[in-house]
């Protein structure tokens, strides 16, 4: 009987023991996951103070951030660099099998390409070979049609009797254009390019109002102060809550104590003088 209260006494301070560095860690926000997972995460303002403090006023940021910089394609700088002899060659080479571009009104297995730059789409004199989705489009052979077009012709009309695949290098292409352009009187000028960074900085001015970063500096410095009133009230009762375990624990090795010795002398029995 004894024994077995001395082992559930020495038990007990034994899980006491056990459970006083997880209470304090969960008390206190150590590790788990309000601790070392936002330290880990924590990029934003909110997640910053929910990572400090226990008790926080969330901040309705704005939509700043790393922007992705997305890849302009610039028709304009690209045409500007152009060859219009390498162009020819690329034509005579992929393209004089079905169409001419230097005689007027010359139509091959395909429509004349002379003077095509600003033409209407399915336009070319005397030629009847057209499909039908391209007749039924409205538009003309504007730099960017037939950048489109040339880059994927199937892509660009849907059901073209054009076998041909389309130019996929951006230089090639360009350069295709450009003769295609010498080879029309009425092509007018190349888009111009996309103005540089600097300059689109310079147009557009983005101004940051003073009104709004103080009142973010506020709200900072009242979250600040709301988290350091709760982190001390929280310490607090911790404190008490620790105190409490320790006063409890001390009492279970005292009754361990008391247990065991009264086991010791009852085995021993009565000691005779």
């Amino acid at each position: 009987m004894f024994l077995n209260k001395v082992a559930g006494a020495l038990l007990a301070v034994l899980l006491v023991l056990l459970a006083l560095p997880t209470l304090s860690d969960i008390i206190f926000g150590k590790g788990g996951h309000h601790g070392g997972h936002h330290e880990e995460e924590a990029h934003s303002l909110n997640e910053r103070f929910a990572a400090s403090y226990a008790y926080y006023l969330p901040v309705e940021e704005g939509a700043g951030g790393a922007e992705v910089e997305e890849e302009v394609f610039d028709l304009g700088a690209m045409l500007a660099m152009a060859s219009v002899e390498d162009g020819a060659s690329s034509f005579r080479s992929k393209c004089s099998s079905c169409h001419n571009a230097e005689d007027p009104g010359v139509n091959g297995a395909g429509p004349a390409l002379h003077d095509v730059v600003g033409r209407a789409f399915a336009a070319a004199d005397g030629f009847g070979g057209y499909s039908g989705t391209l007749a039924s489009m409205e538009g003309e052979w504007d730099y960017e049609a037939l950048d489109a077009f040339l880059l994927n012709p199937r892509g660009y009309v849907n059901g073209t009797a054009m076998s041909f695949a389309g130019l996929r290098r951006d230089p090639e292409r360009m350069n295709v254009i450009a003769y295609l352009a010498s080879q029309s009187p009425n092509a007018p000028p190349f888009p111009a390019p996309l103005p540089a960074e600097e300059e689109m900085a310079a147009e557009v001015e983005v101004d940051v109002e003073a009104p709004q970063g103080e009142a973010l500096e506020e709200a900072a410095e009242d979250l600040a102060e709301a988290g350091n009133d709760a982190a001390a009230a929280v310490a607090e009762e911790a404190a008490g809550l620790v105190e409490q375990v320790e006063d409890a624990a001390d009492e279970a090795v005292e009754d361990a104590t008391e247990a065991a010795d009264e086991a010791v002398n009852g085995r021993r029995g009565p000691t005779n003088h």
